[in-house]
């Protein structure tokens, strides 16, 4: 008996691209062998010469850009390596040296937050009050945390993917901004 080779093309949206693939494969319903026949005996036999060059080849490089994403994502059936997931963070306290690294990678605005947030004690700086002192609205504050932020992810990545507590904490029930008691310390033993 001679092979027969049956070439699918099919064209829409990727959701429902993938639903018809399944339902010509079986995928997800019951009578396997009667979804296959169906699609089998839908199909007219024609020649390939009336189907476009992308339905008649089965080489990558000749399928619209669309499905050669497919194709090379692993719907040619290879299987691809995923890569390794990047190793958790280990824990780790706030130390003079870190602190130093943190302070180097902020920005102006940063430094003189966590300058009067060290300057006020244990006890922090209500939001008001830190508006005030430093003369900048509070959208600036927000600002100025998400650049400790940025600059506190350098610190974790450059230092082998440490976990370290944020430095300035907000504490919404009594409306204060302080620090982070471990990073207070390092900084009193860095000046």
């Amino acid at each position: 008996m001679a092979s027969i080779s049956v070439t699918i093309s099919i064209e829409g949206d990727p959701e429902g691209s993938i639903a018809a693939l399944r339902r010509i494969a079986g995928v997800g319903v019951g009578k396997e062998s009667t979804a296959a026949a169906d699609v089998l005996s839908s199909l007219e036999t024609e020649p390939t010469a009336d189907l476009p060059a992308s339905a008649s080849s089965g080489t990558p490089a000749q399928m619209p850009t669309r499905y050669q994403r497919l194709w090379e994502n692993g719907a040619s059936g290879a299987v691809r390596r995923q890569p390794a997931p990047e190793p958790l963070p280990t824990p780790a306290q706030w130390d003079s040296h870190l602190c130093n690294e943190l302070v180097s990678n902020m920005t102006d605005a940063a430094r003189r937050l966590v300058a009067v947030l060290a300057a006020s004690g244990a006890d922090g700086v209500t939001r008001e009050s830190l508006t005030a002192q430093l003369g900048i609205a509070v959208d600036a504050i927000r600002t100025t945390q998400v650049s400790i932020g940025h600059a506190l992810r350098r610190v974790q990545r450059d230092n082998g993917n440490v976990s370290l507590p944020r430095p300035v904490e907000f504490h919404k029930a009594i409306n204060t901004y302080m620090l982070n008691p471990d990073f207070r310390a390092a900084i009193q033993e860095s000046s």
